[in-house]
């Protein structure tokens, strides 16, 4: 078999000679995971019909149990009370090793068709933001809560099948390597599979948009973007997502197409003539089309970023990086669906650092500001912002925000902190989203608990198995977002007909 020789062609050695690789290969390849290569099916929505689902991922596993507390009484028995106990006690400086946060500081709600009077963490009230001398004024997540604009999902989590405490004793199945950081991530990304299915090579948001659109925009677009970098969820069969960063695009710097400086312009018409030559290998070709696709696209996101449409006067708060990656997903919903034409579309966001082994409280800080608090803090704000945004964009009735969080933590603590669990609680705003409701079931938070009727299950430290599950809650949101036949859902989710429902009922 006679082996054939790559050679290098005359605009390629012009390129080499002439700009002493001024273009790094780690440049070009950052660009290539940034486009699905498929072309994009033609949809028959309207621009009106336009929708979005953004996925805020709250890295570290969020201690949900103090973002939605029960608040009935403080007398000994009631739900309060069982939390306060479970805890450990209400944290102070003579008991720095209570988790419970104090009955007074909780922001009360009486969710619709509730018995029972909850409050939310004290950080998610309203707040005035600041950047650059200029302030506004947002709403905070306990205001959306009262305005029925967010809704919570309770005791929710990666399950195979509905698994009582007997179940799991008794070896049910379960999802692989539980209260692992990095296992249970991927679970919440691939939609609740076993990291032995092939499906799990996918998240359910690229597959959901897969689904949705069949490819990118014609202008090469992917209908998945994230703002944090490499996201599984994101991924679907042929399709990776677009990365942006917070600042916007990332273009190659010195290479402008037409740039005011003469060496630039040089630069990138030779860069020009490289990529469009022909390559023997089909590698060589496809790395090749795919920058020249990634250039063309980011130059014009970059081009529709800077103009008009690209702006916005809602002030998000200075020094918040999720409020700067929640920006830049406002700005580019404006833009996609009013100058792109885009119809569906799947973002992520990320925020981290809730892995509080330690540290959930600080003796002598406030609330708000410090430990958890300060966290929920960001997260309150940034999206309050985000909420006005798309009120000054028209989108509120077009984007559901969504969190997902690797688990809870134990309701019993270690001395400073808390540990891995199970269940736990998310939140799903928007004005498509039935809100001021809880949904699922939200658990007495006892420590090892075991009640079959009420489907009440803990482990010693107060690790609740969920009695909702991922597959559940991804599903409702891919219905709003327009698959509604069975056998598709059942495609997304492969795990869901084990489950008694497959619509939790949060979405209008």
């Amino acid at each position: 078999m006679r082996r054939k020789h790559c050679t290098i062609s005359a605009a390629r050695r012009r390129f080499l000679t002439g700009l002493g690789g001024c273009l790094s290969a780690a440049s070009l390849g950052s660009l290539m995971p940034q486009l699905a290569l498929l072309p994009r099916t033609a949809m028959a929505q309207s621009a009106s019909d336009y929708r979005a689902l953004v996925c805020v991922y709250l890295a570290g596993a969020n201690d949900s149990f103090n973002l939605l507390v029960p608040r009935d009484s403080e007398s000994p028995g009631s739900l309060y009370d069982s939390y306060r106990t479970a805890r450990g006690g209400v944290f102070s400086a003579s008991n720095p090793a209570g988790l419970a946060l104090p009955f007074s500081e909780l922001l009360p709600v009486r969710p619709e068709g509730s018995e029972t009077d909850y409050g939310l963490h004290p950080s998610l009230a309203d707040f005035s933001a600041s950047n650059g001398g200029a302030s506004q004024n947002h709403a905070g997540l306990h205001s959306l809560f009262q305005q029925q604009r967010l809704a919570f999902v309770c005791n929710m989590g990666p399950l195979l099948e509905p698994i009582s405490k007997r179940d799991y004793e008794n070896g049910a199945p379960r999802p692989p390597q539980l209260f692992s950081h990095n296992d249970q991530e991927r679970l919440w990304h691939i939609g609740g599979g076993t990291r032995n299915d092939p499906h799990a090579r996918f998240g359910w948001g690229g597959q959901l948009a897969k689904t949705l659109t069949g490819g990118p925009l014609a202008n090469g677009l992917s209908p998945t973007l994230s703002v944090a970098g490499a996201a599984h969820f994101l991924i679907g069969d042929q399709l990776l997502p677009y990365q942006l960063s917070a600042e916007g695009v990332n273009l190659i710097d010195q290479y402008a197409s037409g740039g005011a400086a003469n060496a630039e312009g040089a630069r990138r018409a030779v860069l020009d003539e490289l990529l469009a030559d022909s390559h023997d290998s089909p590698f060589m070709q496809g790395y090749a089309d795919t920058v020249r696709r990634a250039l063309s696209v980011g130059e014009s996101l970059a081009g529709l970023l800077d103009g008009p449409e690209g702006q916005l006067s809602t002030v998000f708060p200075s020094g918040n990086t999720l409020a700067d990656q929640l920006a830049i997903v406002a700005r580019m919903i404006r833009i996609s669906r009013d100058q792109l034409g885009a119809r569906r579309q799947v973002y992520y966001v990320r925020f981290g650092s809730f892995d509080l082994h330690s540290g959930m409280f600080d003796t002598g800080g406030s609330l708000t500001e410090s430990g958890h608090g300060a966290l929920l803090t960001t997260v309150n704000q940034a999206l309050g912002a985000f909420w006005s945004a798309l009120g000054e964009i028209g989108a509120q009735e077009q984007v559901t925000t969504f969190t997902m969080s690797e688990f809870a933590r134990t309701l019993s603590g270690n001395g400073n902190g808390s540990d891995h669990a199970w269940g736990g609680n998310q939140f799903v705003f928007g004005g498509a989203v039935r809100g001021g409701r809880l949904y699922g079931r939200y658990p007495r938070l006892q420590l090892d608990a075991d009640d079959d009727t009420a489907m009440e299950w803990s482990f010693a430290r107060g690790q609740y198995i969920p009695t909702t599950s991922v597959d559940q809650y991804g599903a409702t949101l891919a219905r709003w977002m327009g698959v509604t036949d069975t056998a598709a859902l059942d495609a997304l989710f492969p795990g869901l007909a084990r489950f008694p429902s497959r619509d939790l009922g949060f979405m209008a």
